[in-house]
């Protein structure tokens, strides 16, 4: 019995710290910015447009996922992806150009893409309808522990004048925890594909397909605000380096708050009308970020909009399998797929919309896409939903 409870832990741990890993990545890139930008003598905007390698490495990941998910033990994905991203990310200090390390990032970011499918898939595999939705929002928990738990050690890493590669060898510890404990857990027939699933290629129903949209613009929206957060604090409000970084913990804890309320309430109130709410509350917080005529609101504004968002990735994730009862089992990398993409493209974009206005214009280009996120989801919900 004793045995059991522990391999339940690890294989829990294993998804929980996946999406730990990759919002460790992604949160203080606003922070580590304009340090890299000096330690590299290039603008903010080219070392922001740089991790655009972190990102479309992922996206291919989420896109080789769908393929390769199915083809392989979760076993084996967990133990050699992780492996390899905590070692190009602990030798990250070898590193003396911005082309190699966009190299390095593309690494990761393909590795990450890939492990977050596995982890989904694996939650999945082992909980039931009713428990699904909560362990998939507390996978999201798990993300904003790490966005605000690696913002805040980011910033004061600085502050005490750490070098920008402490982030990502720190980061790349606990992808060797996840290989390390991807070797020495039990798996059991989890990586087995139910009989007759390659038969069931059912079309997507429209809903499903709206609501795949909304993942992209939900992640393009988010990630426009969370990078130039911390710029826009700075330029605008003249907040320093610590106060402005924080900005990005702040909604990491905001969000970590919502995310463990949200396990609990959706078991309540169920996915689609957690859903139906979620869209406006987050596209309020947005707005409120670049409306603020007082940067001291700032770290209350940002904490807020974190809690309204209210878990809506993981939220629309399970809503959309309640519309498509008999989907395939591609259907959660697919849709995973989508929100990556969004993500994939936000340092490019927003780093070209800070060119052509200042940061503050990326803040309203999140607001713009919430409302579009808005349209989707209730569109989704005027669609007759598939058959069983």
């Amino acid at each position: 019995m004793a045995k059991d409870l522990k391999n339940a832990i690890s294989l829990t741990a294993i998804s929980f710290l996946c999406y730990f890993v990759l919002s460790a990545l992604l949160a203080p890139i606003g922070i580590l910015a304009p340090v890299m930008a000096e330690y590299f003598d290039e603008p903010v905007t080219n070392i922001t447009k740089n991790f655009g390698w972190l990102t479309t490495g992922n996206l291919l990941g989420a896109l080789l996922a769908v393929v390769i998910s199915s083809h392989f033990p979760l076993k084996t994905l967990f133990a050699w992806i992780y492996g390899l991203i905590g070692v190009l990310l602990i030798s990250v200090g070898l590193v003396s150009d911005l082309l190699a390390l966009g190299l390095v990032l593309a690494l990761v970011g393909m590795g990450c893409g890939i492990g977050l499918a596995a982890a989904a898939i694996l939650i999945t595999l082992r909980f039931d309808a009713q428990r699904k939705a909560s362990m998939l929002i507390l996978t999201d928990a798990c993300f904003s522990v790490a966005g605000f738990v690696i913002a805040w050690t980011t910033a004061t890493l600085l502050y005490f004048e750490f070098g920008w590669q402490s982030t990502f060898q720190l980061i790349g510890v606990f992808a060797l925890v996840i290989a390390a404990l991807a070797i020495t857990a039990n798996f059991g027939d989890l990586s087995q594909e139910k009989p007759g699933a390659e038969e069931r290629k059912l079309p997507w129903p429209t809903s499903v397909k709206l609501l795949g949209a909304g993942l992209f613009l939900y992640t393009l929206g988010q990630y426009s605000a969370i990078f130039w957060l911390p710029i826009y604090a700075e330029e605008t409000f003249a907040l320093n380096k610590l106060l402005a970084g924080g900005l990005v913990g702040q909604f990491w804890t905001g969000m970590f708050a919502a995310q463990i309320f949200t396990s609990w309430w959706v078991m309540k109130i169920g996915a689609g009308r957690l859903v139906g709410l979620a869209v406006f509350t987050t596209f309020a917080g947005s707005v409120s970020l670049w409306v603020t005529p007082s940067g001291s609101w700032l770290p209350a504004l940002a904490a807020l909009w974190g809690f309204l968002n209210f878990s809506l990735l993981k939220a629309t994730l399970s809503y959309a399998t309640e519309l498509f009862p008999d989907h395939p089992i591609n259907l959660v990398p697919m849709l995973l797929l989508c929100a990556t993409g969004g993500t994939a493209i936000s340092p490019l974009l927003t780093s070209a919309v800070v060119d052509l206005f200042d940061a503050r214009g990326s803040l309203i280009m999140g607001s713009i896409c919430y409302a579009l996120l808005i349209l989707c989801v209730m569109l989704a919900r005027q669609t007759p939903r598939a058959q069983s």
